[in-house]
């Protein structure tokens, strides 16, 4: 991806972040319905590894941090993970050899790999026992 391409990206994931910043503070998702509902539980009956998040970001930009933690503990958990990939994919500074090597420390296959067996694991609990089945 050329850098103008880049910088348009990470312009757009800005907006976008600002922009679901200000409606998850302004809107409860429990009390407003144009919020989307999950289609994986709508479905199955199961909750995804995302199900509760509109709820945690909602109760995390009003300081329920616990609360937030208990609609979706992984949400809450991996955030800071994301945005780190967010910053190190759309901001340009491909050319710093410290910013490649954690890039591909915290983002290579191997790293995705745990990351998505975290997911599974995560899946399966808050579906089987209680005390996850938020």
């Amino acid at each position: 991806m050329n850098r103008k391409k880049q910088l348009g990206v990470g312009l757009a994931l800005m907006i976008a972040i600002i922009a679901g910043i200000y409606l998850y503070s302004r809107y409860n998702p429990e009390e407003y319905p144009f919020f989307p509902k999950c289609p994986v539980y709508l479905f199955t009956g199961y909750k995804c590894p995302g199900c509760g998040s509109q709820r945690a970001f909602y109760h995390l930009f009003h300081g329920n941090i616990a609360t937030a933690f208990m609609y979706n503990p992984l949400m809450l958990l991996l955030a800071p993970y994301i945005l780190t990939g967010l910053y190190l994919e759309y901001i340009p500074k491909k050319t710093n050899l410290r910013m490649i090597r954690l890039h591909n420390l915290l983002f290579g296959k191997w790293a995705l790999l745990v990351v998505a067996v975290i997911f599974v694991l995560f899946t399966l609990l808050r579906n089987i026992l209680p005390i996850f089945n938020l």
